[in-house]
């Protein structure tokens, strides 16, 4: 019996040479065996040690360079510097995801949720005395601009952000801060800038921001989950007659 060889064995895909070349360089940028500052090869020693083409080898470089992990210096000096990505560009990433795939706010409004709670937490627990000031000024600035949305909610946002960074959570705060413009920028946020309920926000930033001052980490937790949950219900129009409001 003839056995239909394609009922067993599925296409075979054979990566570029450059990403090839590009996988073996982040491998050892990596692990640390050529660190931050220290210069790759040049671009014709890179076609010799590695076999491949002067076009591969570019492809490969273009690859690094949009990871975050070197950095082109034109000129006699110039190279391909090796650097770390940072926060920004982890965020930025994230941030063109959401916006190029259409996600939807419910869903981000729910990454609110799951997140937020735990940087409010985590803030209770590390912040300093010099981030609890910050806190402290914006909210001040956030308690005097609710009758100017376009400011609020700039100042809202920064207030989020500020706790965020006091949890010292760098993934967590990556993932705050790529959603967090999207969030603002949504058309449904009109949903949540009645003055009645931008009053109730001031209200829930003050008892978190105790909570934190206090370093009472579940208080922190449990206020911040209140709060983004109202607003997530309010925003998606989900929100019960009756159904309790962020406070």
């Amino acid at each position: 019996m003839t056995i239909k060889i394609n009922t067993l064995i599925s296409p075979v895909v054979v990566p570029k040479a450059s990403d090839i070349l590009a996988t073996r360089l982040r491998e050892l940028i990596v692990k640390g065996q050529i660190t931050p500052g220290s210069f790759l090869p040049t671009e014709r020693d890179l076609v010799v040690e590695s076999g491949l083409s002067r076009t591969s080898v570019r492809d490969a470089l273009r690859v690094l360079e949009s990871e975050g992990l070197i950095t082109t210096k034109v000129g006699r000096t110039g190279g391909s510097m090796v650097t770390l990505p940072g926060r920004a560009s982890v965020a930025r990433s994230v941030e063109l995801f959401v916006r190029t795939h259409g996600i939807r706010l419910d869903s981000l409004l729910e990454c609110r949720v799951a997140v937020e709670p735990t940087l409010a937490r985590l803030a209770a627990r590390h912040r300093t005395d010099e981030q609890l000031a910050e806190m402290e000024a914006i909210h001040d600035q956030f308690t005097a601009s609710v009758d100017d949305v376009a400011v609020y909610k700039n100042i809202n946002l920064d207030w989020h952000l500020a706790i965020a960074r006091a949890s010292r959570n760098e993934p967590l705060m990556a993932l705050m801060e790529a959603i967090s413009t999207p969030v603002r920028d949504a058309m449904d946020y009109q949903h949540v800038t009645t003055p009645e309920l931008r009053a109730l926000a001031v209200k829930a930033h003050t008892v978190i921001l105790k909570a934190i001052r206090d370093r009472d980490e579940d208080a922190a937790f449990k206020r911040m989950d209140r709060h983004v949950s109202g607003y997530r219900d309010i925003a998606t129009s989900t929100v019960a007659t009756g159904a309790e409001t962020p406070a």
